[in-house]
């Protein structure tokens, strides 16, 4: 046996192991969730929100993603799966703005040096347009180099629009020349040219969009189970995510997360300096922490340091638990707020945890990537109080707790 029939009949095991584990996954957060009374919005292992009237993407964009980022030639190939008979694979990182100004040349954005605002940013191949449903779709299908289209909530938070200029931390200048309803837009708070992307360090692709053949109605499950063999023999977290259309609130990576323009709504917006290399700790702006990470106790947890704003539903939680007689149940914590960018994270890029609102509780029995062992009479409460619980995924982090509730309207 020559070495590439070996690694073709690894690459086999490997992905007939990923789809029992992806089973199990999907059928015992099926389950957690009936308990729970979290509603299943799709077939899929997802728990992610149905999108809300007048928030639909296109009803014929199917998407898939991998734990940590789509692997090298991954995005093309997906389309020898016999169903699906378009993809566009798009990039997204995190940009670090410097300064903006809007279209009549007064300044919006100035943290001062060395302190630069993270900005959610995706970048998009041509044929992503066409996951777009008229008229917005134009606005894509025009979009140059060196032009930014900006989410409607990044807008309205930013305070920018048409003939703004963003300024990044690599040199690079942005044209903002429109913008678009988030669910267009995946959540993202800029959208530009994978060229341009480039420019800012966005570099890595994440996300794949997808249309199966006309009057096929496929099962996730079994999408993802074909899609699995595509990956290498080496990549770190075997599985892959897919969301049907109508499945997920907005079509990005790592979906079960609030995306970061949520988290800022509903946390603030902070500016910091991040790590030379890229990949690793954030050293936050000091007024925005002074102003919101706080350290106090919280029933059966003792001192955390969280966000001030997360502690009221963690203790409204905890009470819940403790008064079912269920306190030992809890055995060990950590978190809330440890800020920092990882490339590869399975949860993505600016998390929960990076604005002091996830814990992570049982650790010692939850090891990232293991059957998930946690109760329901804790999944239950945190659930109820806005903390979705990362046993669900179908890479499992059972012991993660993170903040999920979407902010309402203004913020």
């Amino acid at each position: 046996m020559d070495e590439l029939q070996r690694r073709a009949l690894l690459r086999a095991a490997v992905a007939a192991l990923v789809v029992l584990l992806v089973g199990g996954v999907a059928v015992f957060g099926v389950n957690r969730l009936r308990d729970t009374g979290e509603p299943v919005a799709s077939p899929s292992p997802t728990g992610s929100a149905v999108p809300s009237p007048g928030d639909e993407p296109s009803q014929e964009a199917w998407l898939a993603w991998v734990p940590g980022g789509i692997p090298e030639g991954v995005g093309p190939a997906v389309t020898t799966v016999p169903v699906i008979t378009q993809a566009t694979t798009a990039t997204s990182d995190i940009a670090w703005l410097e300064r903006s100004v809007d279209a009549s040349s007064v300044v919006v954005d100035d943290p001062p040096d060395p302190y630069l605002i993270p900005l959610d940013v995706t970048g998009i191949e041509p044929t992503y347009a066409s996951f777009i449903p008229q008229p917005e779709r134009e606005l894509v299908e025009n979009l140059m180099p060196g032009e930014a289209i900006l989410s409607e909530t990044e807008a309205t938070l930013r305070g920018l629009g048409q003939g703004a200029t963003m300024t990044f931390d690599t040199g690079t200048e942005l044209t903002v020349v429109g913008t678009l309803p988030d669910a267009l837009m995946g959540g993202h708070e800029v959208l530009v040219t994978k060229g341009t992307g480039e420019d800012l360090g966005v570099t890595h692709e994440r996300y794949i969009l997808f249309r199966v053949r006309p009057g096929a109605e496929p099962d996730p499950r079994n999408l993802a189970a074909q899609i699995e063999p595509l990956l290498p023999i080496d990549v770190p977290y075997p599985v892959v995510e897919v969301r049907p259309p109508g499945g997920t609130r907005f079509l990005r990576a790592n979906d079960r997360e609030l995306p970061p323009i949520a988290l800022k709504l509903r946390f603030g917006e902070f500016a910091a300096i991040p790590d030379p290399s890229g990949d690793g700790p954030l050293q936050v702006d000091q007024a925005w922490e002074s102003a919101n990470i706080t350290t106090e106790d919280v029933p059966i947890l003792g001192p955390l340091t969280c966000h001030r704003k997360a502690f009221r539903p963690l203790r409204e939680a905890m009470q819940v638990i403790a008064a079912g007689g269920d306190a030992g149940l809890i055995t060990d914590r950590t978190g809330c707020y440890e800020p920092a960018v990882v490339l590869d994270d399975p949860s993505g890029l600016l998390t929960a945890v990076d604005f002091g609102a996830a814990v992570e509780l049982n650790s010692r029995t939850n090891r990232p990537g293991n059957p998930p062992e946690q109760p329901d009479s804790i999944v239950q409460p945190m659930f109820a109080n806005g903390f979705s619980w990362g046993g669900r995924d179908a890479w499992p982090q059972g012991a993660l707790f993170r903040y999920r509730k979407y902010p309402p309207p203004g913020g």
